[in-house]
Protein backbone atom coordinates (compact mmCIF):
# COMPACT_ATOMS: atom_id res chain seq x y z
CA UNK A 1 0.00 0.00 0.00
CA UNK A 2 2.86 2.37 0.87
CA UNK A 3 4.47 1.71 -2.50
CA UNK A 4 1.20 2.50 -4.31
CA UNK A 5 0.86 5.77 -2.43
CA UNK A 6 4.47 6.61 -3.17
CA UNK A 7 4.01 5.92 -6.87
CA UNK A 8 0.83 8.01 -6.93
CA UNK A 9 2.58 10.91 -5.18
CA UNK A 10 5.53 10.74 -7.57
CA UNK A 11 3.18 10.63 -10.55
CA UNK A 12 1.27 13.71 -9.42
CA UNK A 13 4.50 15.54 -8.75
CA UNK A 14 5.71 14.70 -12.26
CA UNK A 15 2.51 15.97 -13.85
CA UNK A 16 2.68 19.17 -11.83
CA UNK A 17 6.31 19.78 -12.72
CA UNK A 18 5.52 19.25 -16.39
CA UNK A 19 3.28 22.30 -16.20
CA UNK A 20 6.03 24.48 -14.78
CA UNK A 21 8.72 26.46 -16.54
CA UNK A 22 12.33 26.41 -15.40
CA UNK A 23 11.74 29.60 -13.45
CA UNK A 24 8.88 28.02 -11.53
CA UNK A 25 6.07 29.73 -13.42
CA UNK A 26 3.20 27.86 -15.05
CA UNK A 27 3.91 26.80 -18.62
CA UNK A 28 0.88 28.34 -20.27
CA UNK A 29 1.42 26.41 -23.50
CA UNK A 30 0.62 23.19 -21.66
CA UNK A 31 -2.74 24.46 -20.43
CA UNK A 32 -6.16 24.27 -22.07
CA UNK A 33 -7.75 27.41 -23.50
CA UNK A 34 -10.11 27.56 -20.54
CA UNK A 35 -7.29 27.30 -17.99
CA UNK A 36 -5.19 29.90 -19.77
CA UNK A 37 -8.08 32.35 -19.73
CA UNK A 38 -8.58 31.67 -16.04
CA UNK A 39 -5.10 33.03 -15.41
CA UNK A 40 -6.29 36.51 -16.42
CA UNK A 41 -6.67 38.90 -13.50
CA UNK A 42 -9.78 40.92 -14.37
CA UNK A 43 -10.24 43.35 -11.52
CA UNK A 44 -12.57 45.69 -13.39
CA UNK A 45 -15.34 43.83 -15.28
CA UNK A 46 -16.69 47.13 -16.59
CA UNK A 47 -14.02 46.94 -19.32
CA UNK A 48 -16.32 44.65 -21.31
CA UNK A 49 -18.70 47.59 -21.66
CA UNK A 50 -16.07 49.99 -23.03
CA UNK A 51 -15.41 48.39 -26.42
CA UNK A 52 -18.52 50.04 -27.85
CA UNK A 53 -20.22 53.25 -26.81
CA UNK A 54 -23.34 51.39 -25.65
CA UNK A 55 -25.64 54.39 -25.72
CA UNK A 56 -26.92 56.67 -28.48
CA UNK A 57 -27.91 60.25 -27.74
CA UNK A 58 -31.29 60.83 -29.38
CA UNK A 59 -30.76 64.58 -29.30
CA UNK A 60 -28.34 64.02 -32.18
CA UNK A 61 -31.16 62.75 -34.37
CA UNK A 62 -32.86 65.22 -36.63
CA UNK A 63 -36.60 65.55 -36.10
CA UNK A 64 -38.53 64.15 -39.04
CA UNK A 65 -42.01 65.12 -40.17
CA UNK A 66 -43.17 61.54 -40.55
CA UNK A 67 -42.11 58.00 -39.61
CA UNK A 68 -39.45 57.51 -42.25
CA UNK A 69 -39.06 54.09 -43.84
CA UNK A 70 -36.11 54.96 -46.05
CA UNK A 71 -32.72 54.04 -44.66
CA UNK A 72 -31.26 57.03 -46.54
CA UNK A 73 -33.16 59.46 -44.29
CA UNK A 74 -31.89 57.85 -41.10
CA UNK A 75 -28.70 58.45 -39.19
CA UNK A 76 -26.51 55.38 -39.13
CA UNK A 77 -24.37 54.10 -36.26
CA UNK A 78 -21.56 53.59 -35.73
CA UNK A 79 -20.58 56.43 -37.99
CA UNK A 80 -18.06 56.47 -40.81
CA UNK A 81 -16.79 53.05 -41.87
CA UNK A 82 -17.16 51.30 -38.52
CA UNK A 83 -19.45 48.43 -37.51
CA UNK A 84 -20.70 46.76 -34.35
CA UNK A 85 -19.21 43.28 -33.97
CA UNK A 86 -21.06 41.00 -31.52
CA UNK A 87 -18.95 37.96 -30.58
CA UNK A 88 -20.32 35.01 -28.64
CA UNK A 89 -19.30 31.75 -27.00
CA UNK A 90 -22.34 29.48 -27.17
CA UNK A 91 -21.96 26.98 -24.29
CA UNK A 92 -23.31 29.09 -21.40
CA UNK A 93 -23.41 28.31 -18.52
CA UNK A 94 -20.42 26.08 -19.31
CA UNK A 95 -17.20 27.70 -20.41
CA UNK A 96 -16.18 27.03 -24.01
CA UNK A 97 -12.93 27.19 -25.93
CA UNK A 98 -12.67 30.99 -25.73
CA UNK A 99 -12.16 31.63 -29.42
CA UNK A 100 -15.23 33.94 -29.41
CA UNK A 101 -16.14 32.85 -32.91
CA UNK A 102 -19.12 30.55 -32.23
CA UNK A 103 -21.46 33.31 -33.42
CA UNK A 104 -20.13 36.60 -34.81
CA UNK A 105 -22.53 39.27 -36.12
CA UNK A 106 -21.52 42.47 -37.91
CA UNK A 107 -24.09 45.27 -37.85
CA UNK A 108 -25.08 48.85 -38.55
CA UNK A 109 -27.88 50.59 -36.66
CA UNK A 110 -30.12 53.17 -38.36
CA UNK A 111 -32.31 55.55 -36.37
CA UNK A 112 -34.85 58.28 -37.01
CA UNK A 113 -36.92 60.24 -34.47
CA UNK A 114 -40.24 62.05 -34.49
CA UNK A 115 -41.48 63.21 -31.12
CA UNK A 116 -41.22 60.25 -28.76
CA UNK A 117 -41.32 57.67 -31.55
CA UNK A 118 -38.07 56.07 -32.67
CA UNK A 119 -37.96 54.27 -36.00
CA UNK A 120 -34.95 52.26 -37.04
CA UNK A 121 -33.31 49.18 -38.45
CA UNK A 122 -30.46 46.82 -37.66
CA UNK A 123 -28.67 45.78 -40.83
CA UNK A 124 -26.58 42.69 -40.10
CA UNK A 125 -24.60 39.84 -41.54
CA UNK A 126 -23.48 36.54 -40.08
CA UNK A 127 -19.78 37.29 -39.93
CA UNK A 128 -18.83 33.82 -38.73
CA UNK A 129 -20.39 30.74 -37.13
CA UNK A 130 -17.80 28.47 -35.62
CA UNK A 131 -20.18 26.71 -33.24
CA UNK A 132 -22.31 23.70 -34.17
CA UNK A 133 -25.29 24.38 -31.88
CA UNK A 134 -28.63 25.60 -33.16
CA UNK A 135 -28.89 29.28 -32.32
CA UNK A 136 -31.53 31.97 -32.19
CA UNK A 137 -30.61 35.63 -32.39
CA UNK A 138 -32.52 38.25 -30.43
CA UNK A 139 -32.68 41.99 -29.95
CA UNK A 140 -32.95 44.00 -26.75
CA UNK A 141 -34.07 47.64 -26.57
CA UNK A 142 -33.02 49.83 -23.64
CA UNK A 143 -33.30 53.39 -22.43
CA UNK A 144 -30.01 54.48 -20.90
CA UNK A 145 -29.06 56.87 -18.12
CA UNK A 146 -25.36 56.75 -17.30
CA UNK A 147 -24.63 53.13 -16.40
CA UNK A 148 -28.30 52.29 -15.81
CA UNK A 149 -30.15 50.34 -18.50
CA UNK A 150 -33.92 49.96 -18.43
CA UNK A 151 -35.60 47.49 -20.74
CA UNK A 152 -38.14 49.12 -23.04
CA UNK A 153 -41.44 47.26 -22.61
CA UNK A 154 -42.64 44.95 -25.39
CA UNK A 155 -45.97 46.78 -25.51
CA UNK A 156 -44.09 49.80 -26.90
CA UNK A 157 -42.10 47.90 -29.57
CA UNK A 158 -42.97 46.84 -33.13
CA UNK A 159 -40.48 44.59 -34.97
CA UNK A 160 -40.81 43.83 -38.68
CA UNK A 161 -44.38 45.12 -38.59
CA UNK A 162 -45.48 42.96 -35.64
CA UNK A 163 -46.29 44.18 -32.15
CA UNK A 164 -44.26 42.31 -29.51
CA UNK A 165 -46.32 40.48 -26.90
CA UNK A 166 -46.80 42.58 -23.78
CA UNK A 167 -44.95 40.99 -20.88
CA UNK A 168 -43.48 38.35 -23.19
CA UNK A 169 -40.03 37.45 -24.43
CA UNK A 170 -37.94 39.83 -26.53
CA UNK A 171 -37.80 39.45 -30.31
CA UNK A 172 -35.96 36.28 -31.40
CA UNK A 173 -35.54 34.32 -34.62
CA UNK A 174 -33.76 31.10 -35.57
CA UNK A 175 -30.47 31.91 -37.23
CA UNK A 176 -31.18 29.16 -39.76
CA UNK A 177 -34.23 31.12 -40.95
CA UNK A 178 -32.13 34.17 -41.78
CA UNK A 179 -29.95 34.64 -44.84
CA UNK A 180 -26.26 35.40 -44.55
CA UNK A 181 -27.33 39.04 -44.23
CA UNK A 182 -30.61 40.49 -42.97
CA UNK A 183 -32.36 43.66 -41.83
CA UNK A 184 -34.63 44.02 -38.82
CA UNK A 185 -36.97 47.02 -38.89
CA UNK A 186 -38.41 48.37 -35.66
CA UNK A 187 -40.18 51.26 -34.00
CA UNK A 188 -40.88 52.04 -30.38
CA UNK A 189 -42.19 54.81 -28.18
CA UNK A 190 -39.80 56.23 -25.60
CA UNK A 191 -39.22 59.63 -24.07
CA UNK A 192 -35.65 59.17 -22.78
CA UNK A 193 -32.69 60.99 -24.31
CA UNK A 194 -30.47 57.93 -24.72
CA UNK A 195 -31.17 54.43 -26.00
CA UNK A 196 -29.33 51.26 -26.90
CA UNK A 197 -30.17 48.27 -29.10
CA UNK A 198 -28.13 45.10 -28.76
CA UNK A 199 -27.99 41.51 -29.93
CA UNK A 200 -28.06 38.42 -27.78
CA UNK A 201 -28.14 34.76 -28.75
CA UNK A 202 -30.16 31.83 -27.44
CA UNK A 203 -29.15 28.17 -27.41
CA UNK A 204 -30.48 26.24 -24.41
CA UNK A 205 -30.00 29.49 -22.51
CA UNK A 206 -29.90 33.13 -23.50
CA UNK A 207 -26.42 34.64 -23.74
CA UNK A 208 -25.77 38.37 -23.49
CA UNK A 209 -22.53 40.25 -24.01
CA UNK A 210 -20.44 40.80 -20.90
CA UNK A 211 -21.85 43.12 -18.23
CA UNK A 212 -25.49 42.92 -19.36
CA UNK A 213 -28.30 41.36 -17.33
CA UNK A 214 -30.73 38.60 -18.26
CA UNK A 215 -33.54 39.68 -20.55
CA UNK A 216 -36.07 39.29 -17.73
CA UNK A 217 -34.36 42.06 -15.76
CA UNK A 218 -36.22 45.33 -16.22
CA UNK A 219 -33.50 47.64 -14.90
CA UNK A 220 -29.84 47.19 -14.02
CA UNK A 221 -26.53 49.00 -13.78
CA UNK A 222 -23.59 47.68 -15.82
CA UNK A 223 -21.67 45.63 -15.19
CA UNK A 224 -23.73 42.82 -13.68
CA UNK A 225 -22.41 39.30 -13.25
CA UNK A 226 -25.18 37.34 -15.01
CA UNK A 227 -22.94 36.50 -17.97
CA UNK A 228 -19.54 36.68 -16.30
CA UNK A 229 -17.65 33.74 -14.79
CA UNK A 230 -16.32 33.81 -11.26
CA UNK A 231 -13.11 35.12 -12.86
CA UNK A 232 -15.04 37.96 -14.56
CA UNK A 233 -14.69 36.40 -18.01
CA UNK A 234 -17.56 37.05 -20.47
CA UNK A 235 -19.47 34.78 -22.85
CA UNK A 236 -19.89 37.66 -25.27
CA UNK A 237 -18.14 40.82 -26.42
CA UNK A 238 -19.25 43.78 -28.50
CA UNK A 239 -16.56 45.71 -30.37
CA UNK A 240 -16.88 48.84 -32.48
CA UNK A 241 -14.32 48.95 -35.29
CA UNK A 242 -14.00 48.97 -39.08
CA UNK A 243 -12.83 45.35 -39.40
CA UNK A 244 -12.29 42.44 -37.05
CA UNK A 245 -10.11 39.39 -37.62
CA UNK A 246 -11.85 36.07 -36.93
CA UNK A 247 -9.93 33.85 -34.49
CA UNK A 248 -9.19 30.48 -36.06
CA UNK A 249 -11.40 27.64 -34.84
CA UNK A 250 -10.41 26.39 -31.36
CA UNK A 251 -7.70 29.04 -31.24
CA UNK A 252 -7.41 30.93 -27.98
CA UNK A 253 -8.45 34.56 -28.23
CA UNK A 254 -5.23 35.53 -26.43
CA UNK A 255 -3.24 34.07 -29.32
CA UNK A 256 -5.38 35.69 -32.00
CA UNK A 257 -5.16 39.06 -30.23
CA UNK A 258 -1.85 39.23 -28.31
CA UNK A 259 -2.53 42.75 -26.97
CA UNK A 260 -5.88 41.72 -25.45
CA UNK A 261 -4.42 40.26 -22.25
CA UNK A 262 -2.60 43.41 -21.17
CA UNK A 263 -5.62 45.52 -22.09
CA UNK A 264 -7.95 43.38 -19.98
CA UNK A 265 -5.67 43.14 -16.96
CA UNK A 266 -4.90 46.87 -17.01
CA UNK A 267 -8.58 47.74 -16.77
CA UNK A 268 -8.55 49.04 -20.33
CA UNK A 269 -5.71 51.52 -19.76
CA UNK A 270 -3.15 49.82 -22.00
CA UNK A 271 -3.52 48.66 -25.60
CA UNK A 272 -6.84 50.46 -26.10
CA UNK A 273 -6.89 49.42 -29.78
CA UNK A 274 -5.90 45.77 -29.22
CA UNK A 275 -8.42 44.65 -31.84
CA UNK A 276 -6.47 46.47 -34.56
CA UNK A 277 -3.42 44.21 -34.07
CA UNK A 278 -4.44 40.58 -34.60
CA UNK A 279 -1.87 37.83 -35.05
CA UNK A 280 -2.51 36.56 -38.59
CA UNK A 281 -1.06 33.16 -37.70
CA UNK A 282 -4.05 32.58 -35.40
CA UNK A 283 -6.78 34.62 -37.13
CA UNK A 284 -8.13 35.55 -40.53
CA UNK A 285 -10.46 38.00 -42.26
Amino acid sequence: MRYKLLLLTLGLAFLFSACLKDNGEIDEDSLSNKDRMKLLEINDPSIWNTLTEQSINLNELEETTALVKSAVAMQEYPKNNKYYFALFEDLYPSEGDYDFNDVMIRSKLGLSKKGNTITGYVSSELYNKGGSLSVKVGLMFYEVSGKTYKRIANKNIIVNGEQLTAGGSPWMKDLSELDDSWQIDFSFANSSNNIWVSYFIYTDEEIMTGGFAKTSTTSFEVPVSDFLTNRNLPWGLEVETDKFAIPNEKELFLNAYPEFEEWAESGGIKNKKWYESPNTMYSHY
